[in-house]
Formats: structure tokens, C-alpha cells, sequence
């Protein structure tokens, strides 16, 4: 069973961390890490390394509402992967959010991204693991669609306020329907 850590300011736990965020997520994907650590546990956010043991698998961040949990990052270390901690890490939110909605957003499928399957991989896993589309995406330098874990939450809005709570509301991340997101013109 895997074990869940706060992740500290400075240390071991704080480097493994920031390594896997720097590797696992593109660098227009990702807002600074220092800022990452210092609003863990600020505003409901949650910054945690998960354990196998003393073996560093990876880490979760995400905020939390009375009825959300809206997942920000989630990797597993590279040589890891594929050995079932993904599941892991997902099914240990399940059971600590009980009754939540668990959202996330994924880089939308597209055969003319540099990544086609590395998209269609991430989305087949989180669909296997009980996730669906939620019907609703943005436009962040890139197509995403929003997907669920539970009940859908109640419009664009709610999806909204939460991805705008990483930057404490200092963005304004505008959600709307998948037909609609997919159509929009790039600005």
C-alpha cells in the first residue's frame, strides 16, 4: 500500500517532487514550483509525494471545495510507470475525497499534435480507472478537456473557479462546451 507525504519546502521529498514536475509536465504546462510548495495546504491546496516503501512512485497536486477535488498534476516517476501506481495514487483519492467529484484536464486527442499517443495513452488510463469527459474543455495554449471521477459538477463555471484557485483567481480560465472549444478560433 502506498504510502502519502507532504511534501516539505527544502529536502529529498521536495527535490523527487520538483525533478518529476520539470519531466512529466511541459514547461507552458507548469507554473513555477517554489509557488507550488509554499500554497500547499493554503486555500484547500494540496501538495503530496506518494511512497512504495522508501521508494519515491510520485506526487498529486490538487485543490479541494466542499464538493470538488480538482486534480492540477499527477505523475508517477518514468521508470514506474506502467506498474500500476497510477491506479494507486487515483484510487487512494477516491477513497480520501469520498462523495467528490475528482476532475482533471487532459491535453485533448489530436492526430496533428507532436504527442498523439502519448494523449490517447494518458486518456485511455484515466477512462479504465473510471473517469469520463465531462463535456466541457478550454483553450490554454492548447486544447484540454475536462474529465470526472463521480458526478459532473453543475456547468462550465464550477470547472472554472476551480483551475482559476491554483493562481488564487489572478487568471480567468474561460470552460465551455467541447463542440464549442474545439471550434473557437485561437486568439
Amino acid at each position: 500500500m502506498l504510502q502519502i507525504k507532504k511534501v516539505p519546502s527544502f529536502g529529498s521529498r521536495a527535490r523527487c517532487v520538483k525533478q518529476l514536475y520539470q519531466t512529466a509536465f511541459p514547461v507552458e504546462q507548469r507554473v513555477p514550483f517554489w509557488s507550488l510548495r509554499l500554497r500547499s495546504g493554503m486555500n484547500g491546496l494540496e501538495l503530496s509525494a506518494y511512497y512504495d516503501q522508501d521508494t519515491f512512485v510520485g506526487f498529486v497536486n490538487l485543490i479541494e471545495s466542499d464538493d470538488a477535488v480538482y486534480i492540477y498534476y499527477l505523475a508517477v516517476a518514468d521508470d514506474l510507470r506502467g506498474k500500476g501506481y497510477g491506479a494507486q495514487i487515483l484510487d487512494d483519492l477516491k477513497r480520501r475525497h469520498p462523495g467528490k467529484t475528482i476532475a482533471l484536464d487532459i491535453e485533448a486527442p489530436d492526430q496533428n499534435a507532436d504527442n498523439p499517443r502519448q494523449r490517447a495513452a494518458r486518456r485511455s488510463f484515466y477512462l479504465r480507472n473510471g473517469f469520463v469527459p465531462s463535456g466541457y474543455g478550454f483553450k490554454d495554449g492548447g486544447l484540454f478537456e475536462i474529465i470526472v471521477f463521480g458526478e459532473k459538477l453543475a456547468g462550465p463555471g464550477a470547472y472554472a473557479s476551480l483551475i482559476d484557485r491554483l493562481a488564487f483567481g489572478l487568471t480567468s480560465t474561460v470552460v465551455r462546451p467541447m463542440k464549442e472549444v474545439k471550434h473557437a478560433k485561437k486568439h
